[in-house]
């Protein structure tokens, strides 16, 4: 590899690199996560890499909480509820084009909560526009799918 282009791959990793200081709300975060953390898995499959938006953290107990989910869609096996549907928040791909292949969903209707240490071992991708930060809580706000408890929980709430 020559130097310009091994220079370019180091910052590249160093960008990616997710450290304390870049988990904020509204961070893009591509980590393994299994059915310990919550996920719903085929049979036999222990993990997979998810991507993720953090939507609010709690240092003082390395904790990010209301973490929530990225798919590129909703899975078309499953039933869901018009509620669950109406809590997911379409992120367009040409506004994350290192994140993203596709255009894909945020889901809104499950809020994650994952030590930080666990978020360190990913990849972080920078953070949601201010439109897409705005518009994913005003979903996380209004859904139905989460209780008051958990919204005050997560520090989500009516601006």
């Amino acid at each position: 590899m020559n130097t310009s282009l091994h220079s370019l791959h180091s910052l590249q990793q160093e960008y990616r690199q997710v450290t304390e200081e870049k988990l904020e709300v509204g961070a893009l975060i591509e980590t393994w996560l299994g059915v310990e953390d919550g996920l719903n898995l085929p049979k036999g499959r222990k993990g997979k890499l998810k991507k993720l938006v953090i939507v609010g953290i709690d240092k003082e107990n390395r904790t990010c909480f209301g973490s929530v989910l990225v798919n590129s869609r909703p899975n078309p096996r499953a039933e869901y509820s018009t509620a669950y549907m109406q809590a997911q928040y379409l992120l367009s791909q040409a506004n994350y084009p290192h994140f993203l292949r596709y255009d894909s969903y945020v889901d809104c209707g499950v809020l994650f909560a994952f030590p930080m240490d666990k978020l360190l071992t990913g990849e972080y991708y920078g953070l949601l526009t201010e439109n897409d930060k705005t518009g994913l809580f005003d979903v996380l706000e209004t859904t139905d799918t989460l209780s008051t408890k958990q919204k005050k929980r997560f520090g989500i709430r009516r601006r």
